[in-house]
């Protein structure tokens, strides 16, 4: 299987923002991350210790100051793409396209509503949430105005952590827009004419390359053992029967069991892991409970749930959570 991996563009980009901020961290780290190219992937791990030094200045504004310094030439290839869209409406239907290419770091999509247009982003990572997703929801914020060549902002940015700045850090990212905060999910909400809105002139030419190196890139990082084909499916719908996906594989449950078996596992050991790792990640998001996470694995009711999940984590799921405060 393939390690936790992100392309290197985000955090370059953010080691390029921090002199403008006042802010410095170790010097290993920043050459450790600068090693790695464009075109190559910087381990999870390592953009991890980036986000943990951070944290350690004690700056709880310092995502937030990230996302609103960071400018579109900071960004690799993806980054050219989603500013070569004409909308925000296209750039963020790429920035979902492509999402593979970031990486391991979580996933965008997007819904419609009477509201407007919601950008929702699920996060994978379980460690320093708070300062990643507000500098994931400000870049997303400040690319907008970028793409759309207006200065449109959100009317509504949700966070599942509490405030963690000054109310005035937030509002110089996110202008007016209503913040909520200790919600279920992250997202920002945008009025449907700032959706389809364009004020600046887009070089088709220059946008159709991007997409063609994406595609490229993307072929690139498809899985290629059956385990990671098989975890990559249950990882983006974790409620597949083994039937369900056999049927996507085009091969038997029979022939999917035997595949397997050669990398001597089981689909129910894939299967288990996947579903451990994601209850995991969701209780450390907070707001969801036992009936919660039994409806989202498809179990068929809440007691099946609680007895798989103590065969994961050896414990009962309210133990698991007290164990985590």
């Amino acid at each position: 299987m393939k390690t936790d991996s992100v392309t290197p563009g985000f955090s370059k980009a953010i080691l390029q923002v921090l002199p403008n901020l006042g802010v410095s961290i170790a010097p290993e780290l920043v050459a450790q991350i600068n090693q790695f190219s464009s075109e190559s992937r910087l381990p999870m791990a390592l953009q991890d210790g980036l986000w943990q030094a951070l944290t350690q200045l004690n700056d709880p504004e310092l995502g937030l100051k990230i996302g609103l310094g960071l400018k579109p030439d900071s960004y690799d290839m993806l980054g050219f793409l989603l500013f070569s869209c004409p909308t925000l409406g296209a750039a963020v239907d790429s920035l979902i396209a492509y999402s593979a290419l970031i990486g391991e770091g979580g996933k965008f999509r997007k819904s419609h509503s009477e509201q407007g247009w919601r950008v929702t982003f699920d996060a994978y990572f379980n460690q320093l949430i708070p300062i990643r997703i507000e500098a994931v929801l400000a870049c997303v914020a400040s690319g907008a105005k970028w793409i759309s060549g207006a200065p449109i902002k959100p009317k509504v940015v949700s966070f599942c952590h509490p405030q963690q700045g000054n109310l005035n850090t937030y509002q110089a990212v996110f202008g007016n827009a209503e913040l909520r905060f200790s919600q279920s999910s992250n997202y920002l909400i945008y009025h449907h004419d700032d959706w389809q809105l364009q004020q600046r002139s887009v070089n088709q030419a220059v946008q159709q390359q991007m997409q063609s190196l994406a595609e490229q890139q993307l072929k690139q990082l498809q899985p290629q053992s059956i385990v990671d084909k098989v975890s990559v499916l249950l990882t983006k719908q974790p409620t597949l029967t083994r039937q369900q996906t056999s049927n996507l594989l085009a091969m038997s449950e029979r022939h999917l069991n035997r595949k397997l078996a050669e990398h001597g596992i089981s689909y129910k050991n894939i299967s288990d892991k996947i579903r451990k790792n994601l209850a995991e990640k969701l209780i450390l998001q907070g707001n969801v409970n036992q009936a919660n996470l039994a409806t989202y694995f498809g179990y068929a009711d809440e007691s099946a749930f609680a007895k798989a999940f103590k065969r994961w984590t050896g414990m009962g799921f309210k133990q698991y959570k007290e164990n985590i405060k």
